[in-house]
């Protein structure tokens, strides 16, 4: 089946029961990896007590998450492309939630990293295969909405995760918290079931009987549909097609035009993902060690993904309005400026204040970086520059945990701690500034309207 034309079906199909199951199962699976990620953080004040570890060490297993979720998103991914998207994200939902379970039988550090470094590959795989689905059939009207609301699965995980710690660890302790990923477990064979292959996948490997029954799904009368897109299609393109489906060398992220805004982007996600990750595993430790109780500790990761859900949504619709130049830079500085106020000793209602200003700013900035760095490449080599920000971006999510620890450790002022996560905020807005500067001049250089838009927003 021609390509053309099947993706043309697919964009022009209806928003209908079909895409529902399909956001619903996309929005599951997300909202469990957000809870993978942010459980460690919400059980860690009990887990140094008990395995008597010091907070340099608990650094290291935050970020064991971290190196799998690299080795997961690129292995995983390029699997998905040779033997089915279905298949790896049913793997990559076996492997994440099977390691969080197993991390309940570890009694020491060591094995309990192990089990969040394979947590971490499943996880690191799962995301990016589900966005990859959700956007080939998503009607070409709901894509964006329906990767949006899925990647705010993420936000209902880390809220989850301090909401079940809360009421589970005082008096059951902290394994039964990771218990909850028996769930998606049990489920795998209600996903084998419902879950579609990659429409693609299907036409490319001559599936056609399970391609059929796919389409039949989302559009009954889809051979009409397919004959007539068929004859209203050229096919005097065809090279042009099989150019834009070739592989694009990272060497174009490089180019004259590119490299400057590669690496700015690139050092944008590493900060990103640093404070992040950083604050998602530190936050209850470090405001349980200065004197605040441990449920009051946990309420602020609640606080947290609170304000970072309500973010996101926010800024996706204002920035189609204020655009990337101006909005960006202000979020980011807020954020910054917002974790500083962390450390500032003040009371429990003001400090609430700010943990959700900087989840609204801090952490919302970076959900926006995608939609940023897809506008910034031209469409040749657009997924090649999104997916290498998103793999070296990890370098942060790593570093995150480690310095964290490393500062509790040096026994650092909690005001020096935050200000430590508050810097990265500011060199994002500085950078972010400086992608805009230069594209300007390329725009005026060029003296065209440029594909992007970043600047011109």
């Amino acid at each position: 089946m021609n390509q053309k034309v099947l993706n043309s079906f697919l964009d022009n199909s209806k928003f209908n029961g079909f895409h529902k199951v399909l956001l619903a199962i996309g929005f599951f699976v997300i909202t469990f990896s957000g809870y993978e990620l942010s459980v460690f953080g919400s059980i860690v004040p009990v887990v140094i007590k008990e395995w008597n570890i010091s907070t340099t060490q608990v650094g290291f297993i935050g970020s064991s998450a971290m190196f799998g979720m690299m080795l997961g998103a690129i292995l995983l991914s390029f699997l998905a492309d040779k033997f089915g998207v279905k298949k790896l994200l049913i793997v990559s939902i076996f492997i994440f939630n099977f390691f969080i379970v197993c991390a309940t039988f570890t009694n020491n550090g060591l094995m309990f990293g192990i089990c969040r470094f394979m947590a971490g590959v499943g996880s690191g795989g799962a995301t990016p295969i589900v966005i990859s689905l959700l956007t080939e059939y998503s009607p070409k009207a709901n894509k964006a909405k329906m990767v949006a609301f899925a990647i705010c699965g993420n936000q209902i995980g880390g809220i989850l995760a301090p909401l079940v710690a809360m009421n589970v660890m005082p008096q059951f302790g902290w394994k039964p918290v990771l218990w909850l990923s028996i769930l998606p477990l049990l489920l795998i064979p209600v996903f084998i079931k419902v879950i579609p292959e990659s429409a693609r996948y299907l036409s490319q490997s001559d599936q056609i009987d399970k391609l059929n029954a796919t389409l039949t799904k989302i559009d009954p009368n889809y051979q009409e549909i397919l004959e007539s897109t068929a004859k209203a299609i050229s096919y005097d393109d065809e090279d042009e097609d099989e150019r834009n489906t070739e592989k694009v060398s990272y060497l174009k992220l490089f180019n004259k035009r590119y490299a400057l805004g590669t690496v700015l982007i690139t050092l944008i996600y590493i900060c990103g993902l640093l404070t992040i990750n950083g604050v998602n595993v530190w936050l209850p430790q470090v405001m349980n060690s200065n004197g605040y109780a441990l449920g009051s500790s946990l309420t602020f990761s609640v606080v947290l993904n609170l304000g970072t859900l309500l973010g996101t949504i926010l800024w996706a619709i204002m920035v189609d309005k204020v655009g990337f130049r101006v909005l960006m830079p202000i979020i980011y500085s807020v954020g910054a400026i917002s974790l500083f106020g962390m450390g500032i000793k003040a009371n429990l209602l003001v400090l609430y204040l700010f943990v959700g200003l900087i989840g609204m700013f801090a952490f919302s900035a970076h959900s926006l970086m995608n939609t940023f760095a897809s506008q910034y490449y031209p469409a040749e080599i657009r997924t090649t520059g999104v997916g290498f920000a998103n793999a070296t971006g990890r370098i942060g999510g790593m570093l995150g945990p480690i310095v964290g620890g490393m500062l509790l450790t040096a026994n650092v002022s909690i005001t020096m701690w935050f200000l430590v996560f508050a810097i990265p905020g500011i060199v994002a807005a500085i950078s972010i500034t400086l992608i805009n500067i230069q594209t300007k001049h390329f725009k005026q250089k060029e003296n065209v309207i440029p594909e992007n838009t970043v600047v011109e927003k």
